[in-house]
C-alpha cells in the first residue's frame, strides 16, 4: 500500500503543470513598420533608426491600386534604449497575440505590417484595409503615438 501511495504522489507530482520559463535572450537585430508610404526600420545596435517616405506616381490606377514608386526619401529619427525595448514589447505583441478586428475600409486604405526580426528568422504581422491602423488595438495605438512624436507617421 505504501509503494502505491508513493507511486500515486510522485505521478501527480510530475503531472503538476510547471509555470511557464521567460524567454532569458529575448534578442531581436530589427524592428519595421511598414505602411503603403513609409517603411520604419528600428535596429538594436544603432543609435538612430530609418524612415523611408515614399512618394508614388499618381497617374496610374488599377483595382487593388497600383502605382510606381517615384521617389524614396529616407531620414533618421533617434530613439532611446527605453523607447527601443517598449516598441519591441508591443511588435512582438501584436504579431504574437493578433487583434482580429471588424474595422474595414473601402479603397484598400489602412494598411501596416509589422516585423520582428532577428538574425535569420522574421516574425511579422499585417492588417489590410483597416482604414487608420492606429485603431486597430492599443498595441498599434502605442506604436503609432510612440513613431509619430519622432516623425510625422502615415496612418495609412
Amino acid at each position: 500500500m505504501r509503494i502505491q501511495s508513493i507511486f500515486i504522489l510522485s505521478c501527480l507530482l510530475s503531472c503538476a503543470k510547471q509555470p511557464e520559463k521567460k524567454i532569458k535572450n529575448d534578442t531581436w537585430e530589427k524592428l519595421q513598420v511598414i505602411t503603403l508610404f513609409q517603411k520604419i526600420t528600428i535596429e538594436n545596435n544603432s543609435d538612430s533608426s530609418e524612415v523611408e517616405n515614399i512618394i508614388w506616381n499618381k497617374q496610374i490606377y488599377n483595382i487593388p491600386p497600383k502605382y510606381i514608386i517615384e521617389d524614396t526619401l529616407k531620414t533618421k529619427i533617434y530613439l532611446a534604449k527605453n523607447e527601443k525595448d517598449s516598441l519591441k514589447t508591443w511588435i512582438k505583441s501584436s504579431i504574437l497575440k493578433p487583434k482580429f478586428t471588424a474595422l474595414n475600409a473601402s479603397d484598400y486604405v489602412g494598411n501596416v505590417e509589422l516585423k520582428y526580426i532577428d538574425r535569420n528568422t522574421t516574425l511579422s504581422c499585417k492588417y489590410y484595409s483597416v482604414g487608420e491602423w492606429n485603431k486597430v488595438s492599443e498595441n498599434t495605438k502605442k506604436i503609432y503615438n510612440l513613431l509619430n512624436s519622432k516623425t510625422e507617421l502615415s496612418k495609412q
